[in-house]
């Protein structure tokens, strides 16, 4: 099936990723912008976006932290899940249907994110410099960029299924993330990964799957890109969402992510 149909559970997408402790991730996103933003003036109100944003927990985390937040997706299914739940929890955000290669607010913004390896998604070089110069171009000056991407040493998948499952709501939701047969076409450096979400709701099974191109970015390949685009004047890499002061980008078992923190000229 086709990418669209595979969003379209987007309850399910959410269900599946609902272990993931986005109050901590939020608390490390505010202290990254905190000690490394210039933002030139102090801002009356503060304004967030989520760029790939799926079910918008950030945004909507963010909302409740009293920032005015942005959710901006591909998917139509998503950001109409997303808005649905929102309103569940009386937020205001404002939702933007657009492509994150290239796309324009109509007010920048201090701080941006693009989590959960979403950024995998930007296969070629020039659409990653495009994307760089895009989130750049809505921030404001000296505002902050951060991107959690898969770690370097995730680049080769080992030979098991990335498998996992989650309850909730009386419904278990099991996720597939790439078969060790899928193929890799080393001239692209892009990876055919399996995406499948399995739904079991009330003894019965229903299967979605999709197949499309992700790029892995190495470390070094992701900061010559980043000086390529010639959009931001400092950064920095750590390991992980979970450490507040960060830890670094290493191959010790402390790094289970490649965190980049930018910020804008």
């Amino acid at each position: 099936m086709n990418k669209n149909n595979f969003y379209k559970n987007a309850w399910a997408y959410d269900i599946a990723f609902n272990d993931r402790e986005y109050d901590t991730e939020c608390n490390f996103i505010e202290w990254c912008f905190d000690n490394y933003n210039r933002v030139k003036y102090h801002p009356k109100q503060k304004l967030f976006l989520e760029v790939a944003s799926g079910p918008a927990r950030h945004a909507r985390e963010f909302a409740k932290r009293n920032w005015k937040s942005v959710a901006l997706d591909l998917s139509e299914e998503m950001l109409h899940y997303a808005e649905d739940e929102a309103k569940k929890e009386n937020l205001n955000l404002e939702f933007i249907q657009a492509d994150m290669s290239n796309f324009n607010l109509r007010k920048p913004v201090h701080l941006t994110v693009n989590l959960m390896e979403s950024i995998a998604h930007l296969t070629t070089n020039e659409q990653m410099i495009s994307h760089f110069q895009s989130v750049a171009r809505n921030l404001v000056s000296g505002g902050i960029y951060i991107i959690e991407a898969t770690h370097p040493m995730f680049f080769f998948p080992d030979d098991e299924t990335n498998t996992w499952s989650y309850k909730a709501k009386g419904k278990k939701v099991e996720v597939t993330f790439g078969l060790p047969t899928d193929k890799y076409n080393s001239v692209t450096q892009e990876w055919n990964v399996t995406s499948r979400i399995k739904i079991n709701e009330n003894g019965k099974n229903y299967v979605w799957e999709s197949v499309s191109p992700v790029r892995w970015y190495l470390a070094q390949e992701m900061k010559a890109l980043i000086e390529l685009s010639g959009a931001f004047d400092k950064y920095w890499m750590f390991g992980s969402l979970y450490y507040t002061p960060p830890s670094p980008l290493d191959d010790t078992e402390d790094s289970d992510a490649m965190v980049i923190v930018l910020r804008k000229k």
